[in-house]
């Protein structure tokens, strides 16, 4: 895939996977806040500029994807990185 497709590929999947989990408040942006700071194992807005899509290199890009297309077979994997993505923005601490 060339870039242009890497970056409607992570925005397809983003969008797509409320519907894969209806029972669940995230919107979008969850989806893509989860696997960023999963990516780049911090807050990603403190590492890039926004839109983030924009501003990873292809390798951080594809690994977001990976993971976005994961969490559509593994929910549990997507409340594991949730969590992470919470301890990361300080929203809730480790225990």
């Amino acid at each position: 895939m060339n870039r242009k497709e890497l970056e409607q590929e992570y925005i397809n999947l983003g969008n797509v996977l409320s519907t894969y989990y209806p029972n669940k408040s995230f919107q979008n942006h969850c989806y893509w806040r989860i696997a960023l700071d999963n990516t780049l194992h911090e807050q990603w807005n403190k590492q890039i500029s926004s839109p983030a899509y924009k501003n990873l290199t292809d390798e951080q890009l594809v690994n977001t994807i990976d993971l976005l297309r994961l969490y559509i077979k593994d929910e549990e994997l997507l409340e594991k990185h949730n969590r992470l993505s919470l301890i990361y923005r300080g929203k809730i601490s480790v225990s």
